[in-house]
């Protein structure tokens, strides 16, 4: 149990996934089948079940059992649970059938994804060490948020490369770290970024790719900043510092940055990546067949 839901696992599968969905959408979209809402309804409540029991059995087992009494068919029994709440949560918007052939298709880009994965995760520690460098243009931008807000930001040093962010006179003071700088989400937007240059480099446009790279880059560095300003007002004006502590530790703000990194990727992708002959025929056709089922129900509903 300590190795499946240890949090360096949870990062590999985590990211693994978020890689082959990215580079797997046209798959996906060419695979995808008419899909009926009493499925999608049934594969809900089957997700919302399994949910509820994964949460209620991990209680469990963290209340009741000590770690060497936690044995095999436990491990297997929440690894099931996991498994269960996953594939449901794919099936409440992808057809099994589309999901099979998507598979298919698809398998080598998972492969691919998890070794990719895996070796991020391993850097990780290497990646971190960038806060070194980049603390003091960071912590810059955050004393001027706070100033900008009315409060008089006080700064210092804890140690090398700690430095201390906190209000003039209110609450508890902050010492930022390597390991709650958020570094680790550039690297992702830098790793989607290459993936997706890789993935279709036979069409990439490389001025308006590096345009919003560098874009991508400037704008979660300056709320990387906004995000250790508020964890200094919840601290200082809020007089709440365990919960600063609590966020600034959590992956709230790494999921929250990879949205934006991927929305940002994404949205712009017909400007760097025009679309090929192929998807523009999978969206026409998509599209037609939807003016075809729209004139369908039309004609359907005159008759009656």
């Amino acid at each position: 149990m300590s190795v499946l839901a240890h949090p360096t696992l949870f990062n590999v599968l985590f990211l693994g996934a978020v890689l082959f969905f990215v580079l797997s959408i046209p798959d996906l979209i060419a695979s995808q089948k008419k899909r009926l809402v009493k499925f999608a309804l049934f594969w809900l409540f089957v997700n919302l079940s399994c949910y509820y029991c994964l949460v209620h059995f991990t209680l469990a087992l963290a209340s009741h059992f000590q770690a060497g009494d936690i044995y095999w068919y436990h491990a297997i029994g929440w690894l099931a649970l996991v498994f269960l709440n996953g594939l449901s949560a794919v099936l409440v918007f992808v057809p099994s059938s589309s999901l099979f052939q998507w598979i298919q298709i698809s398998w080598h880009k998972a492969v691919g994804a998890l070794i990719l994965s895996m070796s991020f995760v391993i850097l990780v520690p290497e990646i971190q060490k960038i806060w070194d460098h980049t603390y003091p243009a960071t912590l810059g931008i955050a004393a001027e948020v706070l100033h900008s807000c009315g409060r008089t930001p006080a700064m210092g040093m804890a140690s090398r490369h700690n430095p201390i962010l906190g209000i003039e006179g209110k609450g508890t003071r902050l010492i930022v770290t390597r390991y709650c700088a958020e570094m680790e989400s550039f690297a992702i937007f830098l790793l989607l970024s290459t993936v997706l240059c890789f993935a279709y480099l036979s069409r990439i446009r490389f001025l308006p790719w590096l345009t919003v790279v560098a874009t991508g880059l400037l704008l979660l560095y300056f709320l990387n900043a906004v995000r250790l300003a508020i964890l200094a007002e919840i601290a200082g004006t809020w007089s709440h510092p365990q919960l600063a502590v609590s966020l600034a530790h959590s992956r709230l703000s790494g999921i929250l940055f990879l949205g934006i990194s991927l929305l940002l990727l994404l949205v712009s992708r017909h400007w760097w990546c025009p679309p090929s002959e192929k998807e523009d025929f999978v969206e026409d056709h998509a599209r037609e067949t939807g003016l075809s089922k729209l004139a369908q129900t039309a004609r359907q509903e005159k008759t009656d």
